[in-house]
This record gives structure tokens, sequence and C-alpha cells, in this order.
């Protein structure tokens, strides 16, 4: 396999961004396809530090930055993978082109399972929120990625409005969307009620575990 230098390399011997960003690219995405196309830089920087809080050397790329969690390298790597042709960028995202389809594939199929898990679980929770949602939330779960954001204020004004649309798409619990919304549950659910909107919680099994925060051997 050829990595983005030109050099034959095994799975195991790219840069652990590098490999990230093909996995991520590769995965299925809400639409349960193999390779769905990642919305824009903004979601592949914020799904690729949440993966990043199960992984150690993604971790320590990620500093707070003008829109919350942002990396470097990711942004060095995404350009370095256009320029060799490995992605492109059309109307429905970031997505591979056949040659990268053809690392990816084998880069997925060296991967182990947790790791594949690990993946899809992020790409399918955060693949299709919108701007604000994608904010909201990760601004909200990671307070202290956002100390040097220029837009914090803005994301603020918009946490209850966001709140409820993260629980109606089951992003959410009913408890998270209101810590979110900085309301007491209670407070919440008659927030809701107000709107016409059903306050019930959905399941863990339907949420699966919200942003990682439990044992990561369930993904």
């Amino acid at each position: 396999m050829l990595s983005t230098w030109g050099i034959r390399l095994s799975a195991d011997d790219l840069d652990p961004v590098e490999r990230y960003l093909f996995l991520l690219l590769y995965s299925p995405g809400p639409r349960g396809s193999a390779g769905e196309p990642i919305k824009g830089d903004l979601w592949l920087q914020k799904e690729l530090f949440l993966v990043s809080q199960n992984v150690e050397p993604l971790r320590e790329e990620f500093e707070a930055y003008r829109l919350g969690p942002f990396s470097e390298a990711v942004e060095e790597y995404e350009s370095q993978l256009r320029v060799s042709q490995f992605i492109d960028v059309a109307a429905s995202g970031i997505r591979l082109t056949e040659k990268g389809q053809s690392i990816a594939k084998e880069i997925w199929e060296s991967a182990d399972e947790k790791e594949r898990r690990l993946i899809i679980y992020v790409k399918q929770l955060l693949n299709d929120l919108s701007r604000d949602e994608l904010l909201v939330l990760i601004y909200s779960s990671f307070e202290e990625s956002t100390v040097n954001s220029d837009i914090k204020a803005e994301v603020e004004r918009k946490r209850s409005d966001v709140a409820i649309s993260l629980f109606r798409k089951q992003k959410v619990s009913l408890e998270r969307a209101a810590r979110i919304a900085r309301m007491p549950v209670m407070h919440f659910v008659k927030f809701l009620k107000a709107r016409g909107i059903s306050a019930y919680e959905p399941s863990d099994a339907e949420l699966k575990e919200e942003l990682l925060g439990a044992d990561p051997n369930r993904y």
C-alpha cells in the first residue's frame, strides 16, 4: 500500500492522523453506506476530535481554537490527501476517490472490531448534524476546548433550541438535552411540552452511550 508520501507501507506504518482519516472516510455513516462523504472540514475536525477521546495519539493533536477543538495535523493531512488524489470534495462533501477507496478498504479491514465500532458510532452520530447542532453538542460536552473560540457567545445563544433538535433526532437523552439547555430536567420537560414535543426518554440501546462517556469497549 502506498502512503500519501508515495512510499510503500503497511497499514500499521501510517501516521495515526492519516490512518484515522482513512478509517473515518471509509466508515459507514448515518445512511449505513460505506464511504459516505463527510459534510465538510468542520465535521471532519469534530468527528476526529471525538474519536480522539479514545485514541491517545490523536488526542494530543487537538487544541482549543477559534471554532473549538482543532488539529493542524488533520488539516495538513487532508490537504495532502487531496493533492495526492486520495480524496476530493464534491457537493455531497469530502469523499474518497476510487484510488483512496482501495487504500482505505485495506486499512479498514486491518483495523480491529473495537476501532471500527468507535469510528462508525462517531460518524453516525455527527455526520448528519447541522453546523449549529454539531457545534453546540461539542461545545457543551467539551467546554475546555472552547476557551479560545471566537463564536462561543453565538453558540451559547443557540443551546436551548439545539437541545430540542438533538433530542428529537435521538442524538442525546432527555437528561443530556436538559444539560445542554442548562435547565433542570423537569423544566426542560415543560419546555418540550410547550412546543408539543413528547418527553419520552430513549433507551440506552437506542442511543448507545452518549459521547463515549463510558467504557469504550462497548462500541
